[in-house]
């Protein structure tokens, strides 16, 4: 499976998540109609990006799986694009922070905002009300996704790895020099 770990491949990822909407609004378009074909685009291309971000397959397949499913969720419930959307920046950034990469909570949280934030306000600022102008928001929202990749810090999660805070890292060397024999 492809992967999209880095800011070149995730920026080429937003590039080509944009040119394949033309093409799916003409194919599907005709059949669902225009905002039905827009919801299922988004889903799929939010659900394709989590797949292809890094992590074991074992992680990054079901992280795909949920933010598709939440995404169907709201785009049945929702029916509407603002909600489409916010939903889908906040199933990603779970996805990202909690089950494929590791920070400190404050720092993901932090992160996941403003990664968020920006990129839909970048789609936003990007959009225009022609189907053509859908392409460009798309675009712009997984750009500014690729910036992850530019934080420092933020490393893949491993299953089974325990990475202690340094607090409990230094009690557990203090122990251990401590139940060691003497002499």
């Amino acid at each position: 499976m492809m992967r999209w770990d880095s800011f070149g491949r995730s920026a080429v990822f937003a590039a080509v998540a944009a040119l394949g909407w033309i093409p799916w609004l003409v194919i599907v378009g005709p059949v669902t109609g225009f905002a039905t074909a827009r919801a299922l685009y988004l889903v799929a291309v939010t659900a394709v990006y989590v797949a292809g971000l890094g992590g074991p397959v074992a992680r990054r397949l079901p992280a795909a799986i949920l933010t598709g499913c939440a995404g169907l969720v709201l785009a049945v419930l929702g029916r509407d694009l603002i909600t489409l959307c916010l939903g889908l920046a906040v199933a990603l950034a779970v996805a990202r922070s909690v089950f494929l990469h590791h920070a400190t909570p404050a720092r993901a949280v932090l992160l996941e905002a403003a990664l968020a934030g920006g990129g839909l306000l970048f789609a936003r600022l990007l959009g225009a009300r022609s189907p053509l102008g859908g392409a460009l928001p798309i675009w712009g929202f997984f750009l500014v996704q690729s910036c992850f990749f530019l934080v420092a810090g933020v490393r893949e999660r491993h299953p089974g790895a325990r990475h202690p805070d340094p607090f409990e890292a230094a009690y557990a060397r203090a122990m251990e020099v401590l139940e060691r024999p003497l002499g």
